[in-house]
C-alpha cells in the first residue's frame, strides 16, 4: 500500500507518480545534502570570490520556481545578503525595469527541467546587462537547456540535484523541495555539518507527520469548499503562495485558489471569504509574527465567514487549537521558517492530490486536453540586444 492506495489504484487514476513524488521528498533532501557536500569546496570558493556586502542576489524561475525563492528569500535577508525574488518572466519582458546594471549579482535560476524559454533568456540577457555578473544554476535535470547552456561558463556555479527530483506527473513537488533545501545549504555551506542536522532532523519530522496526518488530510479534501485560500507571512507566504498553485494545477482549475498575509488579508481580499471556503492559516514561531497570526485566527473564528479553517501549527497550543475546526500539531521547532514552511508544504501538496482525485482529475496530467502544458511550449522569446 501507498498510504490509503494499492499500486494498482494509483496506475488506475494516474495519480502514481504525483504521490510518489510528495513521499519521497524527505529522501530527496537528504540526497540533495550530499550532493552539495559533494561540492563543498567549489561552493566555498564561489562565495569568498563572488558574494561580497555590494552584491545583489537575485532568485528567479517561473511559476513554482519562482515560488522557490519566494519560499526562502527572508532566511538570506535575516543572514545579511541583499537578496530579493524576480521572476525570469519579468526579466525577460522588463530587464530595465527590475535589474540594475552597475550593481554587482549573483543570479540564482532555479529550474525543474530547465527547458523553459525564460530560463535560457534570462540567463543570456543577465550576461549582455549587467557589467558584473555570476549565475548559480540549481537544476534538476542536467541535460536541460539552461543546464547547457551554462556549461563551461566561468562565471556559472551549477548544481544538479538527485534524478528523482526531475518529476514526472504535472505539478512541481520534489523538485520544488528540493530546490528550497539545496540553495539554503549553498548559503549556509560554511556552516555545513550543524545545517545538515536540521535538514535530517526535517526529513524525520515530515516522514512521521505524513503517516499521522494523511488521513485526516485526506477526509479535509472530501469536504465540500468551492474557495480555498492559503495565508502565511515571510517565508510562509511563499509557501501559501506555492500551496494555492499545487491545488490550482491539480484540481485542472475546478477550485479557486488565493493566497495571501494574515495582515494582507484583512485590507480588501477578506472579501473572497463566503460559506463555500476553506481557509489554511500558517502559524508562525517568532512569538512577535506569532501574534499576528492568531489576531486574524480569533478574528476568522468569531466572524464565521469561512466555512472552515484549518491551521498548520509546530507546537500543540491549546488557544490556537481551540479557533480551528482542523488543527495539525506537526511538532518541529526550526529558526528557520523556509524550512519550518517544507514541514507544512507537504501536507497542502497531499491535500491538492486527493482534491484532484476528488473532483475526478488524474493527478499526474489534470490537464489531459493539453490546453495547459507542464513544459512550456509555443513561447517566442525574442532575441534582442539588450544594452547597458
Amino acid at each position: 500500500m501507498i498510504l490509503n492506495f494499492t499500486e494498482k489504484e494509483l496506475r488506475e487514476n494516474k495519480g502514481i507518480n504525483t504521490l510518489t513524488e510528495i513521499l519521497q521528498q524527505p529522501q530527496m533532501w537528504i540526497q540533495t545534502s550530499q550532493i552539495i557536500q559533494e561540492n563543498a569546496v567549489e561552493i566555498q570558493k564561489f562565495l569568498q570570490k563572488n558574494l561580497q556586502p555590494t552584491t545583489k542576489v537575485i532568485l528567479t524561475g517561473a511559476g513554482t520556481s519562482e515560488f522557490v525563492g519566494s519560499s526562502l528569500v527572508r532566511d538570506l535577508i535575516v543572514q545579511g545578503i541583499d537578496a530579493q525574488v524576480i521572476p525570469t518572466t519579468d526579466i525577460v519582458s522588463n530587464i530595465e525595469e527590475y535589474v540594475n546594471p552597475k550593481t554587482p549579482t549573483i543570479l540564482i535560476s532555479f529550474a525543474r527541467s530547465g527547458n523553459s524559454p525564460e530560463s535560457v533568456a534570462t540567463f543570456k540577457m543577465m550576461n549582455q546587462f549587467v557589467e558584473k555578473i555570476q549565475h548559480i544554476i540549481i537544476t534538476c535535470n542536467k541535460d536541460g537547456a539552461l543546464s547547457q547552456v551554462a556549461t563551461d561558463q566561468k562565471n556559472c556555479l551549477k548544481i544538479v540535484l538527485p534524478e528523482q527530483t526531475n518529476d514526472q506527473s504535472f505539478a512541481m513537488t520534489s523538485s520544488y523541495s528540493s530546490m528550497v533545501v539545496a540553495c539554503l545549504m549553498v548559503f549556509n555551506i560554511f556552516e555545513f555539518d550543524r545545517y545538515v542536522k536540521r535538514v535530517e532532523q526535517l526529513a524525520v519530522s515530515v516522514s512521521l507527520n505524513i503517516k499521522t496526518h494523511y488521513q485526516e488530510i485526506a477526509k479535509l479534501a472530501q469536504m465540500q469548499h468551492e474557495r480555498i485560500v492559503y495565508l502565511g507571512s515571510g517565508n510562509l507566504n511563499g509557501i501559501a503562495q506555492e500551496s494555492h498553485l499545487k491545488v490550482l494545477e491539480l484540481t485542472a482549475g475546478a477550485k479557486t485558489a488565493f493566497y495571501n498575509t494574515p495582515l494582507g488579508f484583512r485590507h480588501g481580499p477578506k472579501s473572497v471569504l463566503n460559506q463555500e471556503s476553506i481557509v489554511f492559516l500558517f502559524m508562525n514561531q517568532d512569538p512577535y509574527k506569532r501574534v499576528y497570526d492568531l489576531d486574524l485566527l480569533k478574528e476568522l473564528s468569531h466572524q464565521k465567514q469561512a466555512k472552515t479553517l484549518v491551521v498548520f501549527d509546530y507546537k500543540n497550543n491549546l488557544e490556537t487549537k481551540a479557533l480551528a475546526d482542523f488543527y495539525f500539531d506537526l511538532e518541529f521547532q526550526e529558526d528557520s521558517t523556509a524550512l519550518l514552511g517544507l514541514n507544512y508544504i507537504v501536507l497542502t501538496q497531499l491535500y491538492a492530490f486527493y482534491k484532484s482525485l476528488d473532483n475526478g482529475k488524474t493527478p499526474d496530467n489534470p490537464w489531459p486536453s493539453g490546453l495547459v502544458n507542464r513544459v512550456v511550449a509555443g513561447v517566442i522569446i525574442y532575441e534582442k540586444e539588450v544594452l547597458k
